[in-house]
């Protein structure tokens, strides 16, 4: 009798048990099922109250399937869904909305395992699901990679080639950002320390811009950037912040990288180089360049009668540029013949006496007007300085082929005072190398500009 009594508690308990068991399940299903929909309705709510164009989800699922009406309320009022997690940020157009959405995002620190790589812990994002229809990632970055405020992105391919996204991207509040491109398979973002600079002694041209031969290392570098702390005698800083020699003779620029001390000198030899001046009926050629100044004249004979057709081309492009940045520009003066030279000259000696007259008005044959390659854009007068169209010329105009070419302060060398307004036509090689040298066209060629008497 006492064995039959234990034998019935036995299965009684095991049938309780079994029975709270599934209680249990069902009451949590319940209350998982309850906050599902509560999160469910807390995000149409957001987006029906939200005045914003992005309205910000709370991650709290892997997967979400969005009610109907919060899907119809997100097209019709083209609004982005920011999805917010602990590592990512990720913003979805209203067109990438689904009913079923995987919001899933796959993110890990790992060394770097790819060609020309140093092995160094990077942050990896893959290219998966939600990632990989969004807009945009905002993603957080680990500690050990915000310390530097600057790293940089790569993309990997299937094929595991990397691609360059964003080098020296600076790092704000801890964040970067990433816009998803269907060609790669993850993406990672790392610091790489630089361990040395490799540098070569070097022979350059009088004149010319001086480009150090340098060397990184390891060359995917993150900071790849240096500063001048020692430029010899015989070289200057233009204004563009570049070395230029101005001088012949052997000296020695140094340089330090601008995050680690890592300093280096160079050797520099300047040569002067050996200028080609040509006559070819009664026109000078310095190196391939026609001269018109003080120095050099053209003859009476010689009239193209118009801008030169190159030169004419070139304004054209670069009016069409400037007029998309807001610009107006337009030729005040091209073309003058000898006679017409004449007549402004005197004008000017008559009115001023001729040695005011000779800074600021070109003898007859020593004005580059007569050679076509030369024009006068807009006001030719000093009201021009400083204008918008003025910066935007001295900024820009090397790129079409011209060069300002009488720049401020440079009155004693080129024989006139600035003017602003007065372009010449080199062609885009010669006018980007001018430009670069921040010398005159006399300097660059190694000529004066000075009348014999």
């Amino acid at each position: 009798m006492i064995k039959r009594k234990r034998g019935r508690r036995k299965r009684i308990r095991f049938d309780r048990i079994f029975l709270v068991l599934i209680i249990i399940i069902i009451i949590v299903s319940i209350i998982k099922f309850i906050n599902y929909i509560r999160y469910n309705n807390k995000v149409y709510n957001n987006v029906v109250n939200s005045n914003a164009v992005d309205v910000a989800i709370n991650k709290k699922y892997n997967k979400l399937k969005l009610y109907n009406k919060t899907i119809d309320l997100i097209k019709s009022d083209n609004v982005s869904i920011v999805i917010n997690d602990k590592k990512t940020n990720t913003y979805l157009s209203s067109k990438n909305v689904k009913k079923n959405m995987n919001l899933k995002v796959n993110t890990y620190n790992q060394k770097l395992k790819y060609k020309n790589f140093p092995n160094v812990k990077s942050f990896f994002i893959e290219n998966t699901g939600i990632i990989k229809k969004s807009d945009k990632v905002e993603i957080k970055l680990p500690r050990y990679l915000t310390k530097n405020n600057i790293v940089d992105i790569y993309g990997v391919k299937k094929d595991n080639t990397v691609n360059e996204i964003y080098l020296s991207e600076k790092v704000k509040n801890g964040k970067v950002n990433i816009k998803p491109n269907k060609n790669y398979k993850k993406y990672f973002i790392t610091y790489i320390k630089l361990d040395d600079i490799k540098v070569k002694n070097m022979t350059v041209n009088k004149g010319s811009v001086v480009n150090l031969n340098i060397e990184y290392i390891p060359s995917v570098a993150t900071v790849r950037d240096f500063e001048y702390t020692k430029i010899g005698d015989i070289f200057m800083l233009n204004d563009n912040e570049r070395i230029v020699a101005k001088k012949t003779g052997t000296d020695k620029i140094t340089i330090r990288h601008k995050v680690q001390n890592i300093e280096k000198t160079i050797t520099i030899k300047v040569k002067k180089e050996e200028n080609k001046i040509e006559e070819k009926d009664g026109i000078t050629y310095v190196n391939g360049i026609l001269i018109a100044n003080k120095t050099y004249s053209l003859p009476s004979s010689y009239d193209p009668g118009k801008i030169n057709e190159d030169a004419s081309n070139a304004f054209q492009e670069m009016k069409e540029a400037a007029k998309k940045d807001g610009i107006n520009l337009y030729i005040s003066s091209g073309y003058r013949s000898y006679e017409t030279q004449k007549e402004i000259y005197n004008y000017y000696v008559e009115k001023d006496g001729k040695e005011k007259a000779d800074t600021y008005s070109a003898r007859p044959g020593h004005s580059e007007h007569q050679s076509g390659l030369a024009m006068d854009l807009n006001i030719i007068d000093s009201s021009f300085e400083g204008t918008p169209e003025a910066i935007w010329i001295a900024e820009n105009c090397y790129k079409y082929g011209f060069i300002i070419r009488y720049p401020k302060g440079k009155d004693k060398v080129t024989g006139y005072k600035y003017e602003p307004w007065h372009i010449r036509y080199l062609g885009k090689e010669i006018a980007k190398k001018v430009y670069d040298s921040g010398l005159t066209l006399e300097e660059y060629l190694g000529i004066d500009s000075k009348y014999k008497d």
